[in-house]
């Protein structure tokens, strides 16, 4: 059997749903994956651990979105080139995020290791760094891009060049988790309007718009409801999922998580234009959406949105604009024709937005010769 080394600076393969789908692809080609990640919070690894599959923590601490996880990046770069070198001669390597390819790829210049890079979030559009110091770093993306064996990444609008290893991987459910969930949607007889959130609802990706929302809603009495699953960590998150109009249902595996569709509306998919790469988001939520037929809504400043609403697939509204988020969940309460219209415009991305074990089991069949 093939060995693949996976370094993510998560603390599980289950802590993101990106790799989550990934390996049960990978070991159907026969490929064994050795996990190695970094715990940013204490018993995280244990928590999220995937039976049958072996994960290391090789970096402890630091948090998520604080000071101090940003401070501990050079070390992750740093505790990545020392395994790497420690994986031994012409190692396969699947690496998230340049934080963890660039380092991986010098180890690899005494290795020989096969470097495959997968950019889910480009480093330089995430971190707030210094101008000389992003230029620096900017340049040594496109370096590690050039070099790597594959480059795999969500979409190429959040790059300036385009190499010829870079290939694109939508962010779509899987042929089995779809099975799964169930393709078909139930009659929900006289259910309230239902509006769904999911993934990170964070202080940069929606709650206090959201918030603001229900607040209204609640004031108005108008029949809506909201579902909420993911991670929650800000004030307005917290203040969300404990409003009276708010069912949350805590982080959920993928299957579980697509479940939910079966039971919403509509689907809301925020991200603060504040944030350079959310202008450029290329949300997980989308495709889902596509593969359920439930249409969404997104603020305008997302320029990477713009073909589903030119396609009449999705609302849009600027970000801080909650009285119009309202006015807008208000019409549709009462309209279930222009939603099931909307929905029915996603089938145009249906081809473009194919089942993920298969798009990424060719690209890995291809690379790595499994």
């Amino acid at each position: 059997m093939n060995r693949l080394f996976m370094l993510a600076p998560l603390p599980a393969v289950r802590r993101r749903t990106r790799l989550a789908k990934m390996v049960p692809v990978l070991q159907s080609l026969g490929i064994r994956v050795f996990f190695h990640g970094w715990e940013r919070d204490k018993g995280e690894a244990a928590e999220w651990q995937s039976d049958g599959l072996d994960e290391r923590v090789i970096l402890r601490g630091g948090g998520y979105a604080s000071a101090r996880a940003r401070l501990m990046y050079p070390l992750w770069m740093a505790a990545v080139f020392f395994r790497v070198l420690g994986l031994g001669r012409k190692a396969d390597l699947f690496c998230l995020g340049w934080e963890t390819a660039f380092p991986a790829l010098l180890a690899s210049y005494i290795t020989g290791a096969r470097i495959i890079f997968d950019d889910a979030d480009r480093f330089s559009l995430v971190m707030k760094l210094p101008g000389g110091l992003n230029h620096i770093v900017q340049a040594l993306e496109k370096w590690t891009s050039r070099k790597v064996l594959l480059h795999i990444v969500p979409s190429l609008s959040r790059y300036e060049w385009n190499g010829a290893n870079m290939v694109v991987l939508r962010n779509t459910p899987s042929t089995a988790d779809y099975a799964k969930a169930g393709a078909v949607r139930p009659d929900r007889g006289t259910e309230p309007f239902t509006l769904y959130a999911n993934g990170w609802v964070g202080e940069t990706r929606g709650a206090p718009v959201f918030l603001a929302l229900m607040q209204r809603v609640e004031a108005s009495r108008l029949p809506v409801k909201m579902v909420v699953a993911g991670r929650v960590d800000s004030k307005a998150g917290r203040e969300l999922i404990a409003h009276p109009y708010v069912s949350y249902r805590g982080e959920l595996g993928q299957v579980d998580a697509l479940k939910i569709y079966r039971e919403v509306d509509l689907a809301l998919t925020y991200y603060d234009p504040a944030v350079p790469i959310n202008r450029l988001a290329e949300s997980n939520k989308w495709g889902d959406c596509v593969f359920f037929g439930v249409p969404f809504v997104v603020n305008d400043e997302v320029e990477t949105a713009n073909p589903f609403i030119s396609s009449g697939a999705a609302f849009s509204l600027p970000y801080h604009d909650v009285d119009a988020l309202f006015v807008l969940v208000a019409r549709l309460a009462k309209a279930p024709d222009e939603v099931a219209a909307h929905g029915k415009a996603l089938d145009l991305f249906r081809e473009e937005y194919g089942p993920f074990d298969r798009r990424f089991g060719d690209l890995m069949s291809a690379a790595l010769g499994a």
